[in-house]
Formats: structure tokens, sequence, C-alpha cells
């Protein structure tokens, strides 16, 4: 009985000594896991709405993909005029550089998750609303950018490395995406420990 009683004690111990961690955790998880549901009852984008959980949700969900999509396209399209080649927005989904290649941008391509979980670190941190809201601006602005400048890297490199592509688009460039942000979080911490 006694060592039930020790355990007991040094587990108590333990989460005293660690609540902000632990509470940071579960806080973070706890928005993760109320995205996937939301993500759930949404639907994937191949599903017809009316087969969806949500149909009226869905179609408002899937209006906001679309401006965001719209959103990078025409950001993507900008920058390669600014670098001098001929490019031109041939549907809703996709963008062609002729003198190289062409992509097409899915709802899981436009970083919409990545905001949220970034969003969930920052609002799971300690600090004021104030502060969180405008990290939080802040980091969705820097997300599309980074994921713009993903688009372009990845144009040039499907003309460069065609057989790598798959590789490239679901592994090289999403794990760089994810370690920027990381990163980013990690310097908004330290920025507010000082």
């Amino acid at each position: 009985m006694n060592r039930k009683k020790e355990l007991f004690q040094n587990v108590k111990s333990l989460v005293e000594k660690n609540r902000q961690v632990i509470f940071f955790i579960l806080r973070v998880a706890l928005i993760y896991v109320a995205w996937k549901l939301l993500s759930w009852f949404l639907g994937e984008q191949s599903t017809p709405l009316s087969e969806r959980h949500w149909p009226w949700l869905s179609a408002c969900w899937e209006q906001f993909n679309n401006w965001v999509r719209i959103f990078l396209l025409y950001s993507t399209k900008f920058v390669f005029d600014i670098l001098g080649y001929s490019n031109r927005i041939i549907s809703s989904e996709k963008l062609l550089v002729p003198d190289l290649a062409w992509i097409a941008i899915g709802n899981y391509c436009l970083g919409i998750q990545l905001w949220v979980f970034f969003v969930a670190l920052i609002c799971s941190y300690p600090i004021k609303w104030k502060r969180k809201l405008f990290y939080s601006i802040i980091g969705v602005i820097s997300i599309n950018i980074i994921n713009i400048l993903r688009f372009i890297v990845l144009i040039f490199a499907c003309n460069a490395y065609p057989k790598q592509i798959q590789f490239n688009h679901d592994y090289i460039f999403n794990v760089v995406v994810y370690i920027f942000t990381f990163i980013m979080w990690i310097l908004i911490v330290r920025r507010e420990e000082r």
C-alpha cells in the first residue's frame, strides 16, 4: 500500500512541477483534436457537397478555401511576373509557367492546417491575448509567404528534376515549411521570455 501512495505522491509532485508544460500540451492537443473533428465534418475536397455531414457549412468552407487558393495563385503569378517569366492561371487551381512547369493547388496545399497548428501553439502559450492575436496574424501572413515561395521553388524543381516531383512535393517542401513554422514559434517564445 505504501508503494502505491509513494507512486501517487511522485506523480502528483511531477505534475505540480510541470503544470504549465502539461497544460500547454493538453491545450495544443485539444485544439488539434477539435480541428481534426471539424475537418472530418467538413469533408474531403473530392467528396461532393451533398454527401458531406454538413453540406451548408462545407460549401462555406470550400468558398473560403477558394479565396485562399486565388490569393496564393495570383501572388505566385505576381512573383513570376516580377522574375520575368511568362505565366498564366489556367484554371481555378492551376498556374502554368510555360518555360518551366505548372502547379495545381489543392485544399491541402493551402497551408490552412498549418495556420491552425501555429495559432494553436500561440494560443496555448501563456501570454496576453493582444500578443496572441498579433503573433497569430504575423504567423499566418508568414506561412502564406513561405507557401508562395514553396510553390515557386516547386515549379523550378519540377522543371529541373521532373522524376523527383512527388518526393519533393510530399516530403522536402512540406518538411521545410513545417520547420520554418516551428522556428517561427520558437523565436516568439524566446522573445516573450526576455
